[in-house]
This record gives C-alpha cells, structure tokens and sequence, in this order.
C-alpha cells in the first residue's frame, strides 16, 4: 500500500479569481499528486456551511491522528476525512482526497475506489449549459428565476456535438445584444419583452429550429427551486413576483412540461417537498426528474429517494459527496436502484479533470458541462475526454 511521506497546502486561484486552497500529498516512492475543490454558489441544505480552518492546523491534525509515514489506502484515508468534514471543511477534505487519488494514479497503483483502465472508456453525452438566470448568471445572463437553461445532445460524437454547440452559441449572443439590459445581484443580465420564464424556452427553441438542430438537443431547465422557496410558498422574485403554493408549483412545471416536451427538470422544488418530487415523477414518462441539491451526492439520500419513486435521476459532484471514495459510491447506489446519473461542475470551478475519468469510467450517460465561453475548466475537462476515449490519428 501507498505510504504518504508528506502533505503540504498552497493557496491557488479558482474560476472566480479567488484564492483556495490546493494540497499536495508525496508518496514515500516519490509520488506526488495534486488537489483542488471546486465551490458551488447555490448550496443545499444538505452541504454544510463553508468552515474555514487554517490548513497548518489541518495538516497537523492530519500527522497527530497517524496518518503521516504509515502505509494507507484512498479508502481508510477518505474514512478519517469524512469524520474530519466539521472540522477541516467540506472542501477541503475533498482537496485532500483527490490530491491522495492522483498521488496513487501517477505510481500507477490500481485505485481500488475509481476504474483507472482506459481502454474500454467511452464519451458521455454533453449537457451544455446556454442561458443563465438566477442570482448569480455570468454567461449569456438573461432575467430568469431558474439557474440554467442547457442543452443535452443526442449526438454522440464529441467534435460533432461540440460544433452544434458553438453555432448555438453564436447566434443566442448575437440575439442577447440587441435586448434591453438590467441587473439582478449586481451581474448585468438581458431582459425579453416580458418577465415571463418561458420566453427563456421560447428564444432557444426558436434559434434551435432556425438553424436546423432541433433534432440534435433535448431541453433542461435547472431551476434549484430551494432558492424560490420561503417557506410557505414558490416565490418568482426575481421575474414577476409570482407565489405559488405547492399544489400550483406542481401544475406549473406540468405545464411547462407538456408545452414545451421539457426532457430533464432539475431540482423543480425545494429539497423537503417530499410529496411534489413524488407526484411529479409519478406523472411523468418522458420528462425526467433530477435530484441535484435534493441529494447533495449522498448515498443513502440517493437509495431512500429512489425507492420512494421521488426522482427518475441524480446529479452526482464530487466535491459535494466529499472524498473520491463518497462519489464513487454515490454512482454506484445511484446505478444499482436504475436512477440514470449526470455528473456536473460546480459554478466555481478549478483546472482538475477528475470528474472527466469519474465519469467515463463508470460509463456514466450525462456529463454537466459549462459555460465553455467563459470557463476554460470547462474546456479542459472536455480535452480531457476525448484523451480518455479517443484513439490518436495515426500519421
């Protein structure tokens, strides 16, 4: 077993520009890994709040509890993170973890936790994220209460897939620039005529059938409805003011569903509206149900909420789960009770390309990816599935 001769932190910068923290783990044979975590602006319930510890104190504590100089696998290492997550913070057991993955990954020792054989590895499909809404929309901003609008390809080639992507791109940007102008939370955000959400569906579509793709793309709306909820009612606070009670935010999203045959509906109410989840799922044959904050990449969230029927799919991040090992087997659970899974970047992003193998070695369908304008993260991450499932050229 891998034995670690040392573990340092640095400070490094995100998508953002903001300074996080960013470990590195020697091996006693000379190898070192890297890591990093991402951060999400909308947080669960579920997450717990962002503790802020002075790394020195952690990598002491990390030493004190005998972890320094003696033989360890990612799973007994992870163990004693995960108890360590209201002391070290959430993000910062995640760094660690990884940083541990990619310090066994480069002596090639076979991780028992994550696939590291590549030559069976094939391409997810590609959700691509095209409007941002809510409080904190940076790319092709428009006035929405509802964080993403994206596109999920049915096109199965990579190049091909990312083409389509970057025509859509080019006109919803050329469209955006002649509409009026406001500002939600500070960020500049484009306005259609009405305050309406659906003009958000309407405008995409439209550009989607103007340039001949309909057939290439189905629809998803992630709406993380915690953030509408007040605890009494579904409040559009940032469009028109609408309330909704639970009963009327359920019809709502049926009809936005039948109107527009949405495919995927992410997060569509808060993460206690147990009966909601249910009755939506229930109601549904070709719209899937997503369970993103609702789960948080828990795995016994995930087992409960698929054998209550509440969701037909999960959204699995990596930093959310906490350790390698907590996301691999927040998959895992996931796959075994037939809940189809999108792994997904978190809004502030590093360089790490883990998800990308997380992904492709466990054959997962979806991959959450953007925005590719503004985040290179994003790009790298995608470079770094094809290196997974693409042959090279031969000269």
């Amino acid at each position: 077993m891998p034995k670690i001769e040392s573990i340092k932190c640095r400070r490094i910068l995100n998508s953002h520009v903001e300074f996080t923290n960013e470990f590195i783990i020697e091996l006693a044979d000379g190898s070192s890994g890297i890591g990093g975590s991402p951060q999400g602006e909308t947080i669960s319930i579920y997450e717990d709040d962002n503790v802020t510890t002075d790394p020195s104190k952690i990598l002491q504590a990390i030493d004190h509890d005998g972890f320094i100089g003696n033989e360890i696998n990612q799973e007994k290492f992870d163990s004693y993170l995960n108890q360590q997550i209201p002391n070290f913070g959430r993000n910062n057991v995640y760094g660690l973890s990884l940083a541990f993955f990619n310090a066994i990954s480069e002596c090639n020792q076979n991780s028992d936790i994550v696939d590291l054989d590549t030559n069976s590895m094939v391409s997810p499909f590609i959700c691509f994220n095209i409007l941002n809404g809510g409080w904190h929309a940076y790319t092709n901003p428009v006035l929405s209460d509802f964080h993403e609008y994206i596109f999920v390809t049915n096109i199965s080639n990579l190049y091909d897939a990312v083409a389509c992507h970057n025509e859509i791109q080019q006109v919803v940007r050329e469209k955006l620039i002649n509409l009026e102008k406001t500002s939600i939370s500070g960020n500049v955000v484009h306005r259609f005529s009405t305050t309406d959400n659906r003009e958000c569906i309407d405008f995409l579509l439209k550009i989607c059938e103007s340039l001949g793709v309909s057939d290439k793309f189905e629809l998803m709306i992630d709406s993380s409805s915690g953030d509408l909820w007040n605890g009494k009612e579904y409040h559009l606070s940032i469009t028109n003011n609408a309330l909704y009670s639970r009963e009327e935010f359920l019809e709502y999203w049926i009809d936005i569903i039948n109107q527009y045959d949405l495919r995927f509906i992410e997060d569509p109410f808060h993460e206690r509206d147990m009966e909601n989840w249910r009755g939506l799922t229930n109601s549904q044959e070709s719209c899937k149900v997503i369970g993103d904050n609702f789960y948080s990449s828990e795995p016994t969230r995930i087992a409960e909420g698929a054998q209550k029927k509440y969701t037909h799919g999960v959204i699995v991040k990596p930093n959310q789960a906490g350790t390698v090992t907590a996301v691999q087997k927040a998959i895992d659970v996931a796959q075994l009770n037939n809940q189809f899974v999108i792994t997904s970047h978190r809004s502030i992003s590093t360089e790490s390309t883990f998800i990308s193998l997380l992904t492709c070695s466990n054959n997962v369908k979806y991959i959450k990816i953007g925005p590719l304008m503004t985040d290179y993260s994003a790009v790298m991450r995608l470079n770094e599935i094809l290196r997974l499932t693409e042959e090279p050229a031969c000269k």
